[in-house]
């Protein structure tokens, strides 16, 4: 899908590009980073400090698994991570200490040196997963691109750039999902102890809260980091994640990414035998019940935070949106333990009980998150296109020619636009489709950034109208009429 910023059509004169990230941003963003390595950091010392399980349930060597290689690999390699970004720091602030400023493409340079060095580490179980079974691979990316390109058609007005959105899902893939398996190695190995011999005398209670409880752990592990590759994308690119819409949907976007590595992950666990069946749970009915449901209501609160004037208000809503996937997730991993041990009853064979059996659990245990996601959704595109109609409006009123008055019903009809768009690519083929899209996103762009300047909280990540009307009239062929106007006024 082409958009605004991913436009090949005719470019604009003055070659407008997407704002860089501003400093602030970049520096907030590697405070995230820093966030999940203290919480690694975290894991380790909890695993240094675990006594030796006194229980021997047979239960208990699921967690006691051998390291694998990639987790002993990961190891070695975050705090090489942490090292690498500590010298980087240390450059970063000798270079401040000097009277002349440090050039913005070096601080930049430094900056996103620093984020690779503490993210990257994380990325080497995934890695290693996707190089062991490239078919499984291969067999879940159809399905897991059409639902991305589902998510992205979600946005009915302006839409977010596709590489953004590629962004997210690689850093649910890559990051998250490594951070997610690297956290979950670390409380396997770590919670036994520490649970079976809090009650000497009785050690298998230990082991049923165990079980209990690790889901829970698990699921603020998993949350955190893939929430935080949202935070950090928001940092990094806030002028396209101005909202509930564009934050739930990269959200989605990082937990479909996480979906996919975690499907491969578990794919290379268990017998060939039961392949379909976790595909069948995992990449059809849970492809956007689970993960991207869950992430999308974190990226929601994140980006509703955009426009909240008060620290206590965002605080709030980012909060509210984790606790929402942290509490989805949980709920969904511990119900769905009991219902499983269940289908058999429920079911007269395990093919009903796969085909039916599986989509019932999955609205009972997270059916309640993904109507929540479903709602939120609904609600943010009624206030966008309440906003963006207004703006339209007042867009075609001033005479810029950005925007006509006939062009105003037909952007804010996405079944319109979206027949529109078959027609001239039954006509033009791909390159006219995708200077129609470039078009029309250009005039929306130019509308919601219109929109938000009039909002409490603007800051600098809105771009000037000049500069957008610019580019609608590099699509149209036209120069822009606002100078000949004002020169006639003056």
């Amino acid at each position: 899908m082409t958009t605004t910023s991913e436009a090949r059509s005719p470019s604009p004169a003055h070659g407008e590009r997407p704002p860089r990230p501003a400093r602030d941003g970049l520096s907030a963003a590697i405070a995230v980073a820093l966030g999940l390595s203290l919480v690694y950091a975290a894991g380790q010392v909890l695993f240094w400090a675990a006594p030796e399980p006194t229980a021997h349930s047979p239960w208990l060597k699921l967690f006691l698994l051998p390291e694998p290689l990639p987790f002993r690999l990961t190891r070695v390699l975050v705090p090489a991570g942490w090292g690498l970004a500590v010298l980087l720091g240390l450059g970063l602030l000798l270079a401040r200490s000097h009277a002349a400023p440090l050039p913005e493409r070096a601080f930049r340079a430094c900056g996103f040196g620093i984020l690779g060095a503490l993210l990257l580490p994380f990325s080497i179980m995934p890695l290693a997963a996707v190089a062991d079974r490239l078919p499984q691979v291969l067999l879940c990316l159809p399905g897991t691109a059409a639902a991305l390109f589902l998510v992205h058609r979600v946005q009915l007005y302006r839409r977010m750039p596709g590489r953004l959105l590629l962004a997210g899902f690689g850093w649910g893939a890559l990051v998250g999902g490594g951070f997610g398996l690297v956290m979950i190695t670390w409380l396997q190995r770590t919670v036994p102890g520490h649970f079976t011999s809090t009650v000497p005398e009785h050690p298998l209670d230990g082991v049923r809260t165990l079980y209990t409880l690790f889901p829970l752990g698990t699921a603020v592990m998993t949350e955190l980091g893939k929430a935080a590759g949202v935070a950090v994308l928001f940092l990094l690119f806030r002028r396209h994640i101005d909202g509930v819409v564009s934050g739930a949907v990269l959200g989605a976007a990082v937990g479909l990414g996480f979906n996919l590595t975690e499907t491969v992950h578990y794919l290379g666990l268990i017998s060939p035998d039961h392949h379909p069946t976790q595909f069948w749970d995992r990449q059809v009915v849970g492809l956007l019940t689970v993960h991207a449901a869950f992430t999308a209501l974190a990226g929601a609160g994140i980006g509703a935070a955009r426009w909240l004037a008060g620290r206590r208000d965002r605080l709030l809503a980012v909060g509210g949106g984790l606790a929402a996937a942290v509490g989805g997730h949980a709920e969904t991993d511990v119900v769905l333990m009991h219902l499983d041990g269940l289908r058999a009853d429920w079911y007269p064979n395990d093919v009903l009980g796969l085909l039916i059996g599986v989509p019932v659990m999955t609205v009972i245990t997270s059916g309640a998150f993904v109507a929540a996601c479903v709602l939120v959704l609904h609600r943010g595109l009624r206030a966008q296109a309440a906003g963006t109609a207004r703006a339209l409006a007042a867009e075609a009123a001033g005479g810029h020619g950005a925007v006509t008055g006939p062009e105003v019903a037909l952007l804010l009809s996405p079944r319109r636009r979206l027949l529109l768009e078959l027609r001239v690519w039954r006509r033009d083929g791909i390159a006219g489709l995708r200077h129609l899209q470039g078009f029309q996103q250009a005039q929306l762009d130019l509308a919601v950034q219109r929109w938000h300047r009039q909002r409490p909280g603007v800051d600098s990540a809105v771009p000037s109208e000049e500069r957008l009307r610019a580019r609608v009239h590099a699509f149209k062929g036209s120069p822009d009429p606002a100078p000949t106007a004002r020169k006639a006024l003056s």
